[in-house]
């Protein structure tokens, strides 16, 4: 029964439904072993794909097991739909494939599980960063811990950073940190951008709950990424 895609208690109905030709609840509980309240619970997906028929009966409800010969018949007109519904089917992939993909993260936990996806991601990281406003915000175990866990595993960063007393002091351990810096004078940004692979991350620290919108999509990475290398290149 195992080709059927049915349970072991379904299988076990559909048998003694099989078996029985045409009966009760209590009718098929007996013979199939299982509880008619258990039956009760899976007796209507069995039916809506078409493995009991469920007939009146001097005004009893009565099943009935379908066919296995028709059974492979259903199955047939079901590949039948989806080799008909494939051309349809690809073209929505397909749609879906060039468009960007964007989640929300909410608070600092969503703001961790935003970097938790730059260590996986292995990529070069380019960013423009306010670390003040950053280390308001986040504790202060994750703020000391990120930067060396992401040179731990080899992964490259580039900051454009507002000057601050802050990132001047951090910019310190550049080299072991595996991180080169570039200083822009700027008023509060409060906000973050982390550009890796095909991924834009949009970090800000403007609201008592700091969010991020990441957004996965080529073209727009490789924009940003041209704009942060302009000034990059520009800046001493």
């Amino acid at each position: 029964m195992h080709s059927l895609n049915l349970t072991e208690a379904q299988a076990s109905v559909y048998a003694a439904a099989l078996e029985l030709g045409v009966a009760n609840m209590q009718q098929l509980a007996t013979k199939s072993g299982i509880k008619r309240t258990s039956i009760y619970n899976f007796i209507e997906g069995m039916k809506e794909r078409g493995f009991i028929v469920e007939i009146t009966k001097r005004k009893r409800t009565m099943y009935s097991a379908v066919a296995p010969e028709q059974l492979v018949e259903i199955e047939k007109t079901r590949l039948a739909e989806l080799e008909h519904a494939l051309p349809e089917l690809r073209a929505i992939q397909n749609e879906s494939m060039t468009k960007p993909r964007v989640a929300f993260y909410d608070g600092i936990e969503g703001i961790k599980e935003v970097y938790a996806d730059i260590l996986k991601d292995k990529k070069e990281v380019i960013v423009f960063e306010d670390l003040e406003n950053m280390k308001k915000v986040l504790p202060d175990s994750f703020y000391s811990w990120f930067p060396g866990e992401r040179a731990r595993r080899n992964i490259p960063l580039k900051s454009i950073l507002r000057d601050s007393s802050e990132a001047r002091e951090f910019t310190k351990q550049d080299i072991r940190l595996l991180r080169k810096t570039k200083m822009v004078d700027s008023g509060d940004w409060k906000t973050e951008i982390n550009i890796y692979g095909d991924k834009v991350a949009l970090m800000s620290y403007r609201t008592k709950i700091p969010f991020c919108v990441l957004i996965e999509d080529h073209n727009i990475a490789e924009t940003l990424r041209s704009a942060w290398k302009e000034l990059w290149e520009r800046l001493d």
